[in-house]
Order: structure tokens, then sequence, then C-alpha cells
């Protein structure tokens, strides 16, 4: 049952992500720039810039992925192992998105413009779900200790996907011309506490796609 409502819940995200809006809703047709200037920030095909099964912990799998437009990739992993409970690990999806603006100005306006969420946003979205429970909804900023990204914003919702609390780590952020979205999902504790351990290795995720984008940061010509 848990395997279905997260690959349910892990599809809606991977989704959203994208910027597919939810059924009877129109998508907003993309305007991406395209990228001519050779030396500013992150210049690579972001299927190259968005993480692989090879990054995440043993068990993950990858389930799909998709690119929009030029400049634009994400992926959705899934441990079928740890949702089934045959392991016993903690985290369960992983949502990654990488999209590339024409430079660091258009990256900076679309996070602090477009891309502007709020705890009010995302715990809307989850009450829109029929898989989540709407009294088990909460979400709050989350202040990770990410290190290379220019801006950043995170938060941390905890919500019941039938009878399985489970936690999902949200980090935006932006690297140059480059914004990442990394959402990790970590099925709670057995008395319901937050795991610290799941915490932790969303925290490497996003720290390892932080890290990933800084690789690829071109320096401009003195």
């Amino acid at each position: 049952m848990l395997h279905k409502l997260l690959f349910a819940s892990l599809i809606m995200l991977f989704l959203a992500a994208c910027g597919v809006p939810p059924l009877g809703q129109s998508a907003a047709t993309p305007a991406p720039t395209p990228i001519t200037t050779p030396f500013a920030g992150v210049r690579e095909d972001p299927q190259r810039l968005t993480l692989i099964q090879t990054d995440l912990p043993e068990g993950f799998r990858k389930l799909d992925n998709t690119t929009l437009h030029e400049g634009h990739n994400a992926v959705l992993f899934m441990n079928p192992d740890a949702v089934s409970g045959k392991s016993d690990q903690n985290m369960l999806g992983v949502v990654d998105e990488i999209t590339t603006y024409e430079d660091d100005a258009d990256a900076r306006d679309a996070f602090e413009n477009d891309l502007l969420l709020t705890a009010e946003d995302i715990a809307n979205k989850f009450k829109e779900r029929d898989s989540v429970a709407p009294g088990s909804i909460k979400v709050q900023v989350y202040h990770p200790e990410l290190k290379g990204a220019d801006l950043l914003r995170s938060f941390k919702a905890s919500y019941k996907l039938g009878d399985t609390l489970v936690n999902e780590y949200r980090y935006q952020f932006m690297v140059s011309n480059a914004i990442g979205n990394v959402i990790v999902t970590v099925r709670a504790d057995a008395d319901g506490s937050e795991s610290a351990s799941g915490r932790e290795q969303a925290d490497a995720i996003a720290q390892a796609q932080v890290d990933k984008l800084n690789q690829f940061r071109a320096q401009r010509p003195q």
C-alpha cells in the first residue's frame, strides 16, 4: 500500500518540480533563454548536471526523467526495498531538477520572483493530494548547512501517507546561472520522531548536487 501511495506522491512531486500542473490546470509555456555566452556560469548539458544513481545511497533506482526544454532536466529515484520494508533504510525517494539560465542575473530573478516559494504554498499543495491526511500536514522553514550555494531556501514537511509518517526535505538553490530543486522523502522512525540519519542523508544528497554544479561552474576570463 505504501509503495502505491509513495509512488503517486513522488510522481506528483516530479511533475510539480517540472512545472506540470495538476489535472484540470493548463501548463505555462516555458520560455527558456538560449545559452550562447561561452564563459558565463554553468555551461553543460543539464542531463550531466542532475544526480545519477551512484550519487545516492545503495538501493535507489531511477524511475523516470524528463527534459522540458533546452537548459532543463529532472529525474526521479525511488528505493523499492526501503518502501516495501525489505531494508531498514528510511530514505524512500528523491526528485532532482536542474534548470540553467543565460546568466546569473536571470537565475537570480527567477529564484527571487518566478520560483518564490513559501511554507504555506507547500502546505496548500499537500492538501490537494488525496493520498495525504490533511490533519497531518506540517511545513516549516529548514536551515541545512549547505556550502557553495549562492542563494538557498529550504523547507521540512511532515505528513502521513496511509499509516506511514514521512518527512520531506526540500532544497532550492542557485549556483551561478543554474537553479536546483532537490526533494528527499524520508520515513519517520518507528516512534514517529524525525529520522536523524535520514535527515543527514537528505542534506548530503542536496550538498552533492550543489557540489556537482560548482564542479561545472566556468570562470569568466580575466
